[in-house]
């Protein structure tokens, strides 16, 4: 046996229980068997390897060396894609009291290695990577397939669906999913379906899509199907919204992978789902004093997505805050959907004899996400009632029962002078000609 040990350490690394197989086989099998045995024994021993992006989640999660030494699984290292290939699969945990394998080929829920990965409180040894934390879930799904991989589905297929996560408008008619049948695809394999609201989704069938269950029968050396889902569009403010597909109960031979569900979120059309634009409903505002109150609108447009902040704030101009208006300095909270409030400012009215006076009305600090638009600093004018020609102009006065006469335009009854020219050139011309006459 030792000579075996030395071949599995300075060979090509092929574990020495392999070997151990190996060699029972030879020394049970009749002569008739003995080829049959051998092969079966070189294939055993030949170099396999790990596909590479198995080794790399080993390599990025520093698992290289993750239970060598003293550790309950002692001697895993996994240097390179082979060794780990001889060092896992069908392997038997040492940690193990029920010759549980390190790689169970097609069953990963019962692997150790797999439960390693997956859990902070593996029931054989410790967690891995040493003291955690956990491999992401894509990782994660990455060894699930490849040990489901080495299994039955090598012949008969594994079923996964192509995409995790889906986006599709509320105004599409429809959004198709697929489903692939990866590795072997001998013989003809189902795999049920289910498209529904699970777990923390918030669509709702008939309201956002329209639920279905069914079967997915693939036909020998097929490798993927469609599932069509109707959506609907209706006119509520609803934000973005989740509903599921789900694969499950595989027959005839092939198993589940590790991404068995699509979450489709459906972006709502009302609005862009952005948290929205602040500014005035006007550009400037009035009012009379004696109003006592003034109403200040606020819109939010361009989206109203999530719950959403913006600051409003008076300050004195002419008028005075304590004087004639109360100040206001405030948070206004906008919750998903919202998109105006109405700000009442409170006017005070004294006995004064003023002019008119105006305050300045500002937005300011959007939060979440939000943005400032046009107009957010306008002018609020208070005309005075109390002054002579105060407040607004009576737009239909009474008419004066007994006018005056308007008193006509002074006549110019002073006779021009007699020096004037426009007395003496006539005179003149009448005087010349009389003269000649005589003559």
């Amino acid at each position: 046996m030792s000579i075996f040990h030395r071949w599995s350490v300075v060979g090509v690394g092929v574990p020495v229980e392999k070997i151990s197989l190996c060699i029972n086989k030879l020394l049970r099998a009749s002569t008739g068997l003995m080829i049959v045995c051998v092969l079966s024994c070189l294939s055993m021993v030949s170099i396999a390897a790990v596909p590479d992006n198995v080794q790399n989640v080993f390599v990025s999660n520093n698992c290289l060396n993750c239970h060598s030494g003293g550790n309950p699984s002692g001697a895993l290292g996994l240097d390179d894609a082979t060794v780990s290939e001889n060092m896992l699969v069908d392997i038997v945990a040492r940690c193990s009291n029920n010759n549980s394998k390190l790689v169970d080929p097609g069953n990963p829920e019962i692997s150790v290695l797999y439960i390693k990965l997956a859990s902070m409180t593996p029931n054989c040894g410790g967690v891995m990577p040493p003291g955690g934390p956990l491999i992401s879930n894509t990782d994660l799904n990455i060894i699930y397939d490849w040990i489901v991989s080495i299994g039955p589905a090598a012949q008969f297929g594994l079923f996964a669906v192509a995409e995790t996560n889906v986006t599709v408008q509320e105004t599409d008619d429809s959004v198709t999913l697929i489903v692939n049948r990866n590795l072997g695809t001998q013989g003809q394999v189902m795999v049920d379906f289910s498209v529904s609201t699970v777990g923390t989704d918030t669509a709702t069938s008939p309201d956002d899509y329209i639920a279905q269950t069914g079967t997915l029968t693939f036909a020998e050396g097929e490798t993927s199907k469609e599932v069509v889902v109707d959506l609907v569009d209706d006119d509520v403010f609803e934000g973005s919204e989740v509903f599921s597909l789900t694969l499950s109960n595989p027959v005839n031979g092939a198993v589940l992978g590790g991404a068995i569900q699509t979450k489709i979120s459906i972006t709502d059309n009302e609005f862009d789902n952005q948290p929205g634009t602040f500014f005035f409903s006007r550009v400037s505002y009035s009012a009379l004093e004696a109003d006592g109150t003034v109403e200040v609108t606020v819109l939010r447009s361009f989206g109203a997505g999530g719950q959403v902040t913006i600051d409003f704030a008076t300050a004195d101009g002419s008028a005075t805050a304590g004087s004639d208006y109360q100040a206001m300095n405030q948070t206004l909270i906008f919750e998903e959907g919202i998109k105006n409030q109405t700000i009442n400012l409170t006017l005070i009215d004294d006995s004064i004899e003023e002019n008119s006076e105006n305050l300045t009305l500002s937005l300011s600090n959007p939060g979440n996400g939000a943005l400032l638009g046009a107009p957010n600093t306008v002018t609020l004018t208070i005309a005075d009632d109390d002054a002579p020609g105060g407040g607004d102009p009576d737009p239909d006065p009474e008419p004066d029962p007994d006018p005056e006469p308007e008193p006509l335009p002074e006549e110019d009854v002073e006779f021009e002078a007699a020096g004037s020219m426009n007395f003496l050139l006539p005179m003149l011309f009448i005087l010349l000609m009389m003269s000649r006459k005589r003559k």
